[in-house]
C-alpha cells in the first residue's frame, strides 16, 4: 500500500492516530514501530527512551518519549500491556527508526492484554490508507514539504 510515495506493508496492523504500525508475533507478543506516515511527519530521530521492561502500559498512553529535531513526544500505545523487550539497536542507531521503520527500526514490544479486542481498533489495506489520509489532511500534512512537520503540531508552552 502506499500513500504519497509512503509505504504500508499490507502483512501489518496500524493506528493512524498513534502513527504506528503493529504486528503480532508468533508467540503472542505484539511489536509496535513508527509507521512512514510518522516518520514523514517527525523527521530524524535523535533518541527513543522506552519505558522499562516489566511496565504496564494502558491504551493511549505512553510507551516511550522519541527525540526528534528540536522536540520530543510521548509515544502512545493504542493497545494496553506489559513491556516484555525494547529494541536494543536503538540504544546506539535510534536513527534505525526513521532509515528501516519496519524492520530493524521496530520500537518496543509488549504482551497485549487483549489482542483480540485491540485488534478490532485497528487497521489494515485500504482502510488504513483512508484513516492515514484523514489523519494527514488533520495534521495539515504536506508531502512535498521536507521539514519536522510535526513541530508545528506541538503547542507552545504557556508560562
Amino acid at each position: 500500500m502506499i500513500l504519497d510515495e509512503l509505504i504500508f506493508p499490507d502483512h501489518l496492523w496500524y493506528a493512524p492516530e498513534h502513527s504506528l504500525w503493529l504486528r503480532e508475533e508468533d508467540d503472542g507478543q505484539i511489536t509496535l514501530g513508527l509507521s512512514a506516515y510518522g516518520v514523514a511527519l517527525f523527521g530524524d530521530i535523535f533518541n527513543f527512551t522506552p519505558k522499562r521492561l516489566g511496565v504496564h502500559i494502558a491504551t493511549d498512553r505512553s510507551f516511550g518519549v522519541v527525540e526528534f529535531a528540536k522536540a520530543a513526544a510521548a509515544a502512545k500505545s493504542p493497545l494496553a500491556g506489559t513491556v516484555s523487550a525494547h529494541n536494543p539497536l536503538l540504544d546506539t542507531r535510534p536513527a534505525l527508526i526513521h532509515r528501516d521503520p519496519y524492520g530493524e527500526g521496530w520500537m518496543i514490544r509488549v504482551i497485549p492484554d487483549d489482542w483480540p479486542t485491540a485488534r478490532t481498533q485497528l487497521l489494515q489495506g485500504d482502510q488504513a490508507i483512508a484513516a492515514f489520509t484523514k489523519q494527514a489532511e488533520r495534521d495539515g500534512f504536506d508531502p512535498e514539504d521536507r521539514s519536522v512537520q510535526a513541530l508545528k503540531l506541538i503547542e507552545p508552552r504557556k508560562n
